[in-house]
């Protein structure tokens, strides 16, 4: 017995050391070569965004100077964070608005950026309606908040600042030009084909009355025109998305401020199209429910113009205008983009067999000094009225509207001192078209019977 219990003691020493050591690494024999298996590796990603604004808010609210940690250090250095507390500088926030909306990932001369637009309320301070954020170190932190400004402050700092730097710079002073093109292109579409609408509504017609006794291709004229002006929101809001780099912080702003326009725009637009369509075709109306984005829409619209009226105003720089046209009635739209030279009579594009694909002609159509433009492409004619400064877009046709005209047009006297009109002829042969200004100083198109088809119709009726 004795002999046996010395004998188990070693053994189980010798057991508990072997138990005591690191296990070698598992092998795994693939011919040749004999390969270690390597631990799975577990890979951290950093809070996004949203749960950064998220985590301030909740230190915020509870007065905690922790909160400071999740802020950029520029953004740190503008604040008078040695003397007072969180919530004096920060204010009392009255809740989170988690129903904002988060913009693309973008590049700036900092690094990535990216913005919340939010409505937060706030005790003693003006609203915050946007989160700037910036990656720092793998990390998102806050690097600034927007508020709403009193208007007054708003527009003799923020607006002329903006117009200011969208100057000085070629690559956003020509996007913003092209976006204002976009913009008017769907205000002119939009009068041109609901004024019958408007005009009943104004008159005290119900709009469900005037809806449900439309005919048919009435109603297809209110619809095509929503998508057409989707489609130019689409484009606007996908070209704020790519080809921007380097910019300043402030142009990046403006730039996600005109792409939230567009976003939203056409967000309201479908949302308006759907309950019309609703209506149209089974009588029943459901009242959209867009207060709240109509309300941003008209401040993010209004701080758009604002800054692009100035821009206008003031670009001598430009030696040409780019404008971006449009055609068709479904997403994506065709499209093409043209540089206006003021230098130039006549600019045009033929393809390979010598056929035009667009011209535009240089004419002075309202007796001022400024020539207008008249642009021909994919059956549309477009109107671009002159400006000391580059061009408007005042008027345009759409397709499927008397739109096949032959691209061969020409410029006469219009029977006023100082105005010429634009004249062509349908390539049918049966109409001449017209276009000029009429008394009153807005365009006016009209069209007559050639007098060739007008003998023809003669002779058939004797």
């Amino acid at each position: 017995m004795t002999k046996l219990l010395c004998i188990s003691i070693p053994a189980a020493v010798l057991l508990i050391l072997a138990c005591g050591e690191e296990s070698p690494p598992d092998v795994i024999d693939a011919g040749d070569t004999v390969v270690a298996e390597v631990s799975d590796s577990v890979i951290v990603l950093p809070d996004s965004p949203m749960e950064v604004a998220l985590d301030f808010s909740n230190r915020l609210g509870m007065n905690d100077p922790s909160c400071y940690e999740l802020i950029s250090t520029g953004f740190a250095d503008s604040l008078p964070m040695d003397s007072l507390s969180p919530q004096q500088i920060f204010g009392r926030w009255r809740a989170f608005d988690a129903g904002g909306r988060l913009t693309s990932i973008l590049e700036s001369t900092g690094g990535m950026i990216t913005s919340y637009y939010c409505t937060i309320r706030r005790m003693e301070l003006p609203a915050i309606n946007r989160i700037d954020f910036i990656l720092a170190d793998d990390t998102w932190l806050i690097d600034g908040f927007g508020v709403d400004l009193p208007r007054d402050t708003e527009d003799s700092l923020t607006i002329e600042q903006l117009a200011n730097l969208v100057l000085q710079s070629p690559q956003v002073r020509r996007e913003m030009h092209v976006v204002r093109v976009l913009y008017d292109d769907c205000l002119i579409d939009s009068i041109q084909n609901y004024a019958s609408l408007n005009a009943a509504a104004a008159s005290g017609t119900d709009f469900r009355d005037f809806l449900l006794d439309l005919q048919p291709g009435s109603y297809a004229v209110l619809a095509v025109s929503n998508i057409r002006r989707a489609g130019k929101f689409q484009i606007i809001k996908d070209r704020a998305e790519i080809g921007f780099s380097g910019l300043p912080t402030d142009l990046m702003s403006l730039i996600n401020i005109w792409k939230e326009m567009a976003w939203i725009s056409k967000s309201v637009l479908s949302i308006r199209h759907e309950a019309m369509q609703g209506l149209y075709a089974g009588g029943i109306w459901n009242e959209p429910n867009i207060a709240e984005e109509e309300e941003r829409l008209a401040g993010f619209r209004e701080f758009f113009l604002s800054v692009s009226d100035l821009v206008e105003a003031r670009d001598s720089l430009s030696r040409t205008y780019p404008v971006l046209l449009t055609s068709g009635s479904n997403e994506p739209l065709a499209q093409v983009e043209i540089d206006l030279d003021p230098h130039q009579l006549d600019q045009k594009m033929e393809n390979d067999v010598g056929i035009i694909i667009w011209r535009a002609l240089a004419v002075e159509l309202n007796g001022d000094s400024d020539p207008e433009r008249v642009i021909y492409w994919a059956g549309n004619l477009y109107l671009f009225e002159g400006t000391p400064v580059g061009y408007r877009l005042v008027w345009r046709t759409f397709e499927n509207y008397d739109s096949n005209y032959h691209s061969d047009f020409v410029s006469q006297p219009s029977g006023i001192e100082g105005r010429r009109e634009v004249t062509f002829t349908g390539v049918e042969g049966a109409y001449e078209y017209f276009l000029g200004y009429s008394d009153s100083g807005e365009p006016l198109f009209r069209r007559i019977r050639s007098m060739t088809e007008s003998s023809q119709l003669l002779e058939e009726q004797l």
